[in-house]
């Protein structure tokens, strides 16, 4: 995850072509007489991962939860033909998903612990209704931003000049936590709140 510059958002993406998914369902259906069958395991699966994602989140932070487990076909052709989608959704709070790259008879409790695990997840923050949590830097605050693959040399120094910024294409849920202004005049900005992306000028 890099710092971006507005244009190359890439927003919602487990977003489907539902129409098309379930056409290609239905068309599927007609050719395997197991489809109902197979459909079931599946669903037994998704229900084992969401008891075992339930069984690592604090009694607390599942006040006012739903998580729906879905398996999804992912479209990019970088990444597993077939994702599982945990969809956290509060009352009170956000709607987030977290995709595991496996089938969902795949998935291993070790999975859903990495997947978890990352800077980027936040679920008391996403319970609270907050997308991010306590940002950790202010307006006009000097930052660095990884805008390259190099660990070294791919980052570039600039100044925080928006905090949670959004642009009127993004879907409604989407909001990045920093517009920065790099030295060089660009404006970018920083998917994450994480040292990975974004971190104080050294």
């Amino acid at each position: 995850p890099f710092c971006r510059p507005p244009f190359v958002l890439r927003a919602k993406p487990f977003v489907l072509n539902f129409s098309f998914e379930i056409e290609r369902e239905r068309m599927m259906n007609l050719f395997n007489p197991d489809a109902a069958q197979d459909k079931a395991a599946v669903r037994r699966e998704c229900e084992r991962v969401k008891q075992l994602a339930l069984n690592l989140i604090p009694v607390a932070i599942q006040t006012g939860l739903h998580l729906n487990v879905t398996e999804v076909q992912c479209g990019d052709p970088t990444c597993a033909p077939i994702d599982t989608l945990l969809q956290f959704t509060w009352d009170q709070g956000l709607s987030k998903p977290l995709g595991i790259p496996k089938e969902a008879k795949d998935v291993t409790l070790e999975d859903i612990e990495m997947a978890l695990s990352d800077p980027s997840v936040n679920l008391e923050a996403w319970q609270a209704g907050n997308e991010f949590g306590n940002l950790r830097f202010g307006l006009g605050a000097r930052v660095q931003c990884r805008i390259g693959e190099d660990p070294v040399t791919g980052w570039a120094a600039g100044s925080i000049v928006k905090l949670m910024y959004r642009e009127e294409n993004w879907p409604p849920d989407v909001v990045a936590p920093y517009q920065i202004q790099l030295d060089d005049e660009r404006l970018i900005f920083a998917p994450h709140d994480i040292d990975q992306v974004i971190r104080a000028e050294q």
